[in-house]
């Protein structure tokens, strides 16, 4: 579509949300044991902790808008996008179900906050993946630029 209200790609978005759920709980595994302890004595255990968190959350969201934006036919901008919050609220149901203890309000703020912050992360990450990629003969269609 020439206008660029182009559908969403359901395809992309549950990829993204399953790309970026990956990436997020490797890292947290891979760099909880190297990064968090030095993060959390150099910045105290709050800021640390957020320090830490907020790390994850751009490699992850970024990262992952990035490779759906690499990866993926045509515009996806949105895509990534959508994941990111559909990524957030499994991890969110993920950690509640194995909380220790009653999880207060600031946990459920916590993950609304994660939720904006990932959908901007990856709207990025798909922006400039989008500008890695470079022209298409998808995106050229989409635009109405190339033939059908």
């Amino acid at each position: 579509m020439a206008n660029g209200n182009k559908e969403v790609s359901l395809f992309w978005v549950v990829l993204g949300a399953a790309i970026i759920v990956a990436v997020n709980k490797t890292l947290k595994w891979l760099l909880a044991g190297t990064l968090l302890a030095p993060m959390i004595g150099g910045l105290g255990p709050t800021a640390g902790i957020y320090a830490f968190v907020a790390l994850l959350a751009f490699l992850s969201f970024f990262g992952g808008g990035l490779l759906i934006g690499l990866m993926s036919p045509g515009e996806t901008i949105r895509e990534p996008a959508y994941a990111a919050v559909i990524a957030i609220i499994l991890n969110g149901v993920v950690d509640f179900l194995t909380l220790e203890g009653e999880p207060g309000v600031t946990y459920f703020i916590g993950v609304a906050i994660m939720a904006g912050i990932g959908f901007l992360f990856a709207l990025a990450g798909a922006y400039v993946g989008e500008k890695f990629q470079g022209e298409t003969t998808d995106k050229m269609r989409e635009r109405g630029e190339f033939g059908r």
